[in-house]
């Protein structure tokens, strides 16, 4: 089987957002979802598995904690207890504050809106050092939220690192951005193939993966 064929598997099989999964639409490149986003790669940044991190983001929108106001409107409590009950539990009390810290940043810093912060980036390099200006993502972090913003900010494009290459290595993939970029063949492509291989190496290849791997 060719590399475009298996990329076209995982896409299919595994190349779901992890923003979707937490309910964050950042297709619409609105502020609210682009935070909500933000918030997802602050919880994935803990040493804690994806799905549990993802589990707390999808809770938060629930309580309505996915969004500035409400995290500046609330108490610390009730941060600490959604994230608690919600798999998030080992890191609840740091992840309440991490997320007030977020939230009052992104208000004074950006305007309520990420997208000032994509604009005044002169390199992707810089728009990564501006993710991480909140506290609590790293480059693990900053990395996270741009696997899955490249699909809709050209200038991250295109963009794969971590276990994603590992993955496309040990798939018989090219393991750089470029070499997957041309086999996705589009941004949102290019995102999701990366989130398939992420995927991937973090909870195993999908059955028509392994199939087609034989």
């Amino acid at each position: 089987m060719g590399q475009g064929e298996l990329a076209d598997i995982l896409i299919s099989s595994q190349g779901r957002l992890y923003s979707e999964d937490m309910g964050a639409n950042i297709a619409r490149d609105v502020p609210q979802q682009w935070f909500h986003w933000l918030v997802g790669a602050l919880l994935m940044s803990a040493r804690i598995s994806a799905a549990q991190a993802v589990k707390a983001a999808a809770a938060l929108k629930r309580h309505d904690l996915h969004k500035i106001d409400g995290i500046l409107a609330s108490t610390r409590a009730s941060r600490i207890r959604v994230l608690n009950r919600n798999g998030y539990a080992r890191f609840d009390n740091q992840g309440a504050d991490y997320l007030h810290d977020a939230a009052r940043l992104v208000r004074d810093r950006w305007s309520g809106d990420l997208r000032h912060l994509r604009d005044e980036a002169e390199t992707p390099q810089d728009l990564l050092q501006g993710v991480q200006a909140v506290k609590g993502i790293g480059a693990t972090g900053a990395g996270i939220f741009a696997r899955e913003a490249q699909m809709v900010w050209p200038d991250l494009h295109p963009f794969a690192t971590g276990p994603a290459l590992t993955a496309a290595r040990d798939l018989g993939l090219p393991d750089d951005a470029k070499g997957l970029a041309r086999l996705a063949g589009g941004p949102e492509r290019m995102a999701r193939l990366v989130a398939g291989l992420t995927r991937a190496a973090l909870d195993g290849p999908s059955d028509a993966v392994a199939q087609a791997r034989g």
